[in-house]
């Protein structure tokens, strides 16, 4: 394995709250959001402010049979790993909820425009 100086590897499980701890989730449920992408794992990286990049097509080693891939964060002010996961989890939570709020709204859109074509 390469050394990575100043960066920390984070799989997509460390922070999914529908896993338990022995599924690989790091944080505590209630900071976790469900069903955690590497999209919205970069996007909540790049919202933080951290420097990241992925590393697609790569296996988590309890979730073998699923290819999630990793992200790779740059750690200048050399946070421990838990706090990195934290201020992450909480970006995370953000784009979750912003994707959700997205897609209600545009559900109500759509129902909008079907009422008005059955006028």
């Amino acid at each position: 394995m390469r050394k990575r100086d100043g960066k920390i590897i984070v799989w997509p499980a460390y922070l999914d709250s529908n896993l338990t701890r022995a599924q690989g989730r790091r944080i505590p449920k209630n900071l976790g959001a469900p069903d955690i992408s590497i999209k919205i794992l970069k996007e909540a990286a790049d919202s933080a402010g951290f420097d990241s990049e992925v590393e697609a097509k790569k296996v988590y080693p309890r979730g073998w049979n699923q290819s999630s891939g990793y992200l790779v964060v740059e750690n200048p002010e050399k946070h421990k790993k838990k706090r990195l996961l934290l201020m992450l989890a909480k970006s995370a939570r953000r784009v979750v909820a912003k994707r959700d709020s997205a897609r209600k709204e545009a559900e109500k859109k759509k129902k909008a425009k079907k009422k008005k074509k059955k006028r």
